[in-house]
């Protein structure tokens, strides 16, 4: 006899409304719409483990139908950093929500790292940053051995005094993450700590620091993840456009986008190409410049974000487009 699974029915309303699928669209194949509807009004219900794979697999909780529920919590954070990666906040956020969808033995590490991984999320889904939540999720983090998720706290507590404008705080967090992340961390969290650091250097105007940072790991480059690799080329390709290199920035953006595509991360593609058209702009070769918008166009349409990519092919036209209309307004009587 199939093993039986406790389940939060109201969790999975809440994730099957949020995914946008009607009750006959989530059950079919599975269950009946009525029963998933008696299952979803219930706070707590057995259901066979079969049944429950299915449901979490077609509402995107996890990746496959072969997840193990007894690490549910687990499994659902991986599913929440395969969608980070992706810079796909808004389902991460809703993949998270339901770490406790499926009832499973506690586990401290996969909860502290869902709720750093939430707070970062959120931040990118434009809600306001809580550095001192974070800081708190880092602490908790250190307690239970979790020593890589308390990098990831200190490198968005960090982001986050950055957008407030504590820049000061930011680097001093960035500096101990990065000494952290050597001594214990995986080389992609090395190689983003070191892109988040120089990042801040480069909206601080040190554009040549920031370079000499980067400059002190990248023989790990080729050592990284996809992601790691893209978000250190990024900023590396614009340290260069910003100490007056442009020729090294087009060459390291280019491999960045190559990277991003890799993972694949659209719309961070679709942003490093806009980046990439910048330094072709400086270089004079507008052609390239163009073409390096119409992919980013693209791109930015393959991540569903159609307001980006109008910007982008609007700016390419108007090489094409505003001399046309400068000659015909010289020409007017």
């Amino acid at each position: 006899m199939e093993d039986l699974v406790w389940v939060k029915g109201q969790r999975l309303r809440a994730a099957r409304e949020a995914a946008g699928l009607r009750l006959v669209d989530a059950a079919y194949g599975i269950m009946s719409p009525a029963n998933l509807s008696r299952i979803e009004r219930h706070e707590r219900h057995k259901l066979p483990r079969s049944a429950v794979l299915g449901l979490a697999a077609r509402l995107g909780l996890v990746s496959t139908g072969t997840a193990d529920l007894q690490a549910w919590p687990r499994e659902v954070g991986q599913t929440a950093i395969d969608l980070l990666r992706r810079w796909r906040f808004s389902n991460a956020l809703l993949v998270l929500r339901s770490r406790d969808a499926v009832l499973a033995p506690i586990d401290h590490v996969a909860e502290v790292q869902a709720q750093i991984l939430g707070e970062w999320a959120q931040m990118q889904c434009l809600q306001p940053g809580r550095p001192d939540v974070v800081r708190d999720l880092g602490r908790r983090a250190r307690e239970c051995g979790a020593l890589r998720q308390s990098i990831w706290a200190a490198a968005v507590e960090a982001e986050m005094h950055g957008h407030a404008g504590d820049s000061p705080t930011a680097l001093t967090l960035l500096k101990r993450a990065s000494t952290e992340a050597g001594d214990v961390g995986e080389v992609a969290d090395v190689l983003n700590v070191r892109a988040a650091w120089g990042r801040l250097l480069l909206k601080g105007g040190e554009p040549h620091h920031g370079l000499a940072i980067l400059g002190e790991v990248k023989t790990l480059l080729d050592s990284g993840s996809d992601y790691s690799q893209a978000r250190f080329l990024h900023a590396q390709g614009m340290l260069w456009s910003a100490a007056g290199h442009p020729e090294e920035a087009a060459q390291a953006l280019r491999a960045a986008i190559q990277a991003a595509l890799s993972i694949p991360n659209h719309r961070m593609a679709g942003v490093v190409e806009c980046a990439l058209a910048d330094a072709y702009e400086s270089m004079g070769d507008t052609d390239q410049a163009d073409a390096a918008l119409v992919r980013a166009a693209s791109s930015f349409t393959q991540a569903g974000d159609s307001h980006d990519a109008a910007d982008a092919i609007s700016v390419a036209l108007r090489h094409h487009i505003a001399p046309e209309k400068i000659e015909r307004e010289r020409l007017r009587p």
